[in-house]
């Protein structure tokens, strides 16, 4: 339980944790407080918010599949690789629409590299090489307590990038895609947030 309590905690000072050291402000993409929110657009036309929004999880898709596939192939618990496999199949569909609207759009695949300009909405992805050879490194006895603690914090910056589409931007498909990813990713991760746990 008490592990439970300190993953719990932990998760929800993430966005907190994003941000490098040494910066105190960025710019967000969420409007200014007390204005509403930007009117979705008719014609399916797009803003920065969506073209962020698109970026970011594009970026996170790469770390994922490689923790997802070491989990799939390593772990010695069924429902961790069933997860595991479910994810990745997913995430890969996934990623094809993502590059798909921003190569409509004519918009870069990948996010600009200043890490000020994302930490209004959970930074960077915070999964990268070091995470992945911590995974890839981990003892068997360890390596699903490793696996889940990762992609816990991982998904949970996912429903971040979600929560930022969702107040600002204005893409209908797009937002329909955001509402799937906060609502999926916070179910997945009270999944394992119990598994981590139990």
């Amino acid at each position: 339980m008490k592990r439970f309590v300190l993953l719990a905690v932990t998760l929800a000072t993430l966005a907190a944790c994003d941000a490098p050291p040494g910066v105190t402000t960025a710019p967000s993409f969420a409007p200014p407080s007390g204005s509403p929110p930007p009117a979705v657009s008719e014609s399916g036309g797009h803003n920065p918010t969506d073209v962020m929004f698109l970026q970011m999880m594009a970026a996170q898709y790469g770390p994922a599949a490689e923790l997802l596939k070491l989990a799939a192939g390593r772990s010695a618990n069924t429902k961790v690789r069933e997860l595991a496999a479910a994810m990745d199949v997913t995430q890969a569909d996934e990623l094809a629409k993502v590059q798909g609207w921003l190569r409509g759009w004519s918009e870069p695949l990948t996010p600009a590299a200043d890490p000020s300009l994302h930490a209004g909405h959970g930074g960077l992805p915070a999964t990268g090489p070091d995470e992945v050879k911590a995974l890839r490194d981990a003892p068997a006895a360890e390596f699903d307590k490793v696996f889940l603690n990762l992609l816990i914090g991982h998904q949970h910056q996912a429903v971040e990038y979600a929560r930022m589409e969702l107040t600002a931007g204005v893409n209908p498909q797009v937002l329909e895609f955001a509402t799937r990813v906060d609502q999926t990713r916070t179910a997945q991760v009270t999944m394992m947030l119990g598994m981590v746990s139990g």
